[in-house]
C-alpha cells in the first residue's frame, strides 16, 4: 500500500476520534459541519491518490515502450 493512502487513511481516523470526542463530551453539533467536511476532504484525497497512482502506472508504461522502441 502506498505511504499516501497510509497517511490518507490516518487522517480519516484521527477525524473520526476527534468527532467522537466531541460527541462524548456533548458538542454534537458545534463543528458537525466542520466534520463532514473534513470527511468529505478526505475520500476525495483518497480518491485523487487512486487517480494519480493509475495515471502514473500509465505513464510508466509508455516510457518503458518509448525506450525500448516499441508502438
Amino acid at each position: 500500500m502506498s505511504p499516501l493512502f497510509i497517511h490518507a487513511a490516518t487522517m480519516i481516523s484521527i477525524v473520526r476520534g476527534r468527532a467522537a470526542q466531541a460527541r462524548r463530551e456533548g458538542r454534537n453539533e458545534i463543528g458537525a459541519s466542520a466534520v463532514e467536511w473534513a470527511i468529505i476532504s478526505a475520500i476525495v484525497v483518497l480518491l485523487a491518490l487512486a487517480v494519480g497512482a493509475a495515471i502514473q502506472g500509465v505513464v510508466n508504461d509508455n516510457i518503458g515502450d518509448i525506450e525500448s522502441g516499441s508502438n
